[in-house]
């Protein structure tokens, strides 16, 4: 279980910074599974050779479910790709819309918008190493549901941790994706969920969650300070319910 769980949304562009969610979180979570996937690593050695782009693609769903397994995309800083709909629409990009698509490899950032109208795609997926993922969502939804799924296993893991090997492990209702939504304008500034504050009262579990400033997603837990606190998300395995509280007196909330 990871001590703590950064999120980041960059409102303008759909792009979420994570640290904690795994590539298997992001493919077991998303609903719109990709038709095709551009590799934006020019030198990869996975894919066929596409003659209109110069980069590799992948074109079945066995290609692509093959690449989901494969090590390198788990673990490999060079893992990025964006998906695509029609291989048709992909060979009429003009020259000016694939040197963005090299630029965005490259420096892992849009030029203009990181949805492309030939594309019709919903990501573009970078993975930069030691846990960290930039992805774009064509729709957010997807995001929620992905950290909702990863929240709930790590509660469940909590949950059953201390429990003998004859006894029965207590199952935990699924997090909704929609609960998650009222946290967007932290998330907007950047949040921490911090396992490694949690606790178990009274078979209620307690997930603290702060305010991340710039670079508080790369340090200890330990040096949270108590006016990073903003919120809490608590599990209650009596009930089987989810609830999550919000200060709204924070700063963060000023403009609402």
């Amino acid at each position: 279980m990871p001590e703590t769980l950064f999120t980041y949304i960059d409102s303008t562009s759909n792009a979420v910074l994570s640290k904690g969610l795994s590539p298997n979180d992001f493919v077991d979570g998303i609903v719109h599974q990709p038709k095709h996937l551009l590799l934006l690593d020019p030198a990869s050695e996975i894919g066929e050779y596409e003659n209109h782009t110069g980069l590799k693609i992948l074109n079945t769903p066995d290609q692509i479910q093959n690449f989901f397994s494969n090590k390198t995309f788990n673990n490999s800083k060079e893992s990025k790709w964006i998906d695509f709909n029609d291989l048709t629409m992909l060979k009429e990009l003009t020259p000016l819309e694939i040197s963005e698509l090299l630029y965005f490899g490259h420096m892992r950032t849009h030029l203009h918008s990181p949805f492309f109208y030939k594309l019709q795609n919903n990501f573009v997926y970078f993975n930069l190493g030691n846990g960290t993922m930039r992805v774009y969502y064509r729709y957010l939804d997807e995001f929620y549901r992905i950290l909702a799924s990863k929240l709930t296993r790590i509660v469940l893991e909590k949950v059953n941790d201390r429990r003998s090997f004859f006894r029965k492990g207590s199952s935990v209702a699924h997090l909704d994706g929609e609960t998650l939504k009222e946290l967007y304008p932290i998330l907007q500034e950047g949040a921490i969920f911090c396992f490694g504050h949690s606790e178990l009262i009274n078979k209620i579990y307690h997930i603290p969650i702060y305010l991340s400033d710039e670079k508080g997603w790369r340090r200890s837990s330990k040096s949270y300070k108590k006016e990073q606190h903003v919120a809490e998300l608590s599990y209650d395995s009596a009930k089987q319910t989810w609830q999550l509280n919000i200060e709204n007196d924070d700063p963060v909330f000023s403009f609402r």
